[in-house]
């Protein structure tokens, strides 16, 4: 299942790759002190072993006055302003700060087609991990063995490695602004009572839930996303854990039907089906929950070498600028020690 999930998502994307379609994402650190770009390069080596996707990365280092300097609203404009070759592989970047030196970052820029927004997050953690330990804390061989992901022919599924021409190239500002909220964590039920309210109050048309095909997995490439249509009327009429419910066997279903998807053909056929199918539901209200991700938080050894404070992402332009249209949005969140991070658009 992960093995199609993944080529699927490869496929739906366009070709070549064009910048509106990374997602940008940074995470903050609490560290003795800051690592070295000499650090990062060592450990993100180990990423690129048996990787299919990704045999190298453009890796910078920035420092900024303050946290404020670097706001969630100015990551698109790095992507344009740091990553010339954004066609060959990701961004990797060291982030410091004149006003704290026990603060770092790690910011990256993934193509979505090849790395979902929750894979971003564990790269960056293992990352970390691997630059504490010294270790390969990546593990790509064991995660593969352990699906028994086929790699062999993984190349065909590349988006071609050279510049697009396309007016989504020089967007800086997204049309919507992210508002961030922290809240005590509530579960799932009551979380998406919560979504509920806020998709009746912009008179949403359609829910389209981002779930994890493989959340639990270890592998950390692919996009292993499945795009789920909850209809209005279902949410309208429905409590939080019911519209769960409904999603969950709209997941199975659609498992079964990736099942039988065998030939590259089929897969390249349903991968290019998948964005024309989520713009033909109008009034969209995206959710994307990456759940409790407290133990990747870096405190379970040499916490003081880095512990996690925040993670800060928002999706590609290319999948996210439907969220400022009449009746849509996006909501994204995930669980930290207790406190539940929420991502919110409010139209421009």
């Amino acid at each position: 299942m992960v093995d199609k999930i993944i080529r699927i998502n490869a496929m739906s994307f366009s070709r070549p790759l064009n910048v509106s379609e990374f997602i940008p994402a940074l995470s903050t650190y609490s560290v003795e002190q800051p690592f070295s770009l000499g650090d990062l390069r060592d450990a993100v080596s180990y990423f690129f072993d048996e990787n299919p996707f990704f045999p190298k990365c453009h890796l910078i280092e920035r420092q900024f006055e303050s946290p404020e300097e670097f706001p969630i609203s100015s990551f698109q404009g790095i992507v344009l302003d740091e990553y010339p070759n954004y066609y060959d592989g990701f961004l990797l970047m060291s982030v410091t700060y004149k006003s704290d030196p026990n603060i770092q970052g790690i910011f990256t820029a993934f193509p979505m087609s090849l790395q979902d927004g929750y894979r971003c997050f564990r790269f960056h953690q293992a990352l970390m991990s691997t630059m504490k330990s010294g270790k390969d804390q990546f593990r790509n061989a064991e995660a593969i063995a352990e699906l028994q992901l086929q790699t062999a022919d993984l190349a065909q599924y590349l988006p071609e490695r050279k510049p697009s021409v396309d007016e989504n190239e020089t967007v800086r500002i997204m049309p919507w602004e992210l508002r961030e909220t922290v809240k005590p964590a509530l579960k799932i039920g009551s979380h998406l009572d919560m979504v509920k309210a806020e998709f009746l109050k912009r008179s949403s048309g359609n829910l389209l839930v981002m779930k994890n095909a493989s959340y639990a997995s270890n592998l950390l490439f692919g996009n292993h996303l499945m795009y789920l249509i909850v209809p209005g009327e279902v949410v309208a009429r429905s409590r939080g854990a019911q519209v769960r419910d409904y999603y969950n066997s709209l997941a199975a279903e659609t498992e079964k039907t990736v099942a039988q998807l065998e030939t590259p053909e089929e897969l390249a056929t349903a991968g290019e089906a998948v964005m024309p199918g989520i713009i033909s539901n109008p009034r969209r209200f995206g959710v994307n929950n990456y759940g409790d991700v407290s133990r990747y938080d870096g405190s379970d050894f040499c916490s003081e070498k880095g512990t996690l404070l925040k993670y800060q992402w928002h999706m590609p332009y290319a999948v996210s600028r439907g969220a400022a249209a009449e009746g849509s949005g996006m909501h994204m969140t995930y669980t930290l020690n207790g406190e539940a991070h929420h991502f919110l658009t409010e139209r421009r």
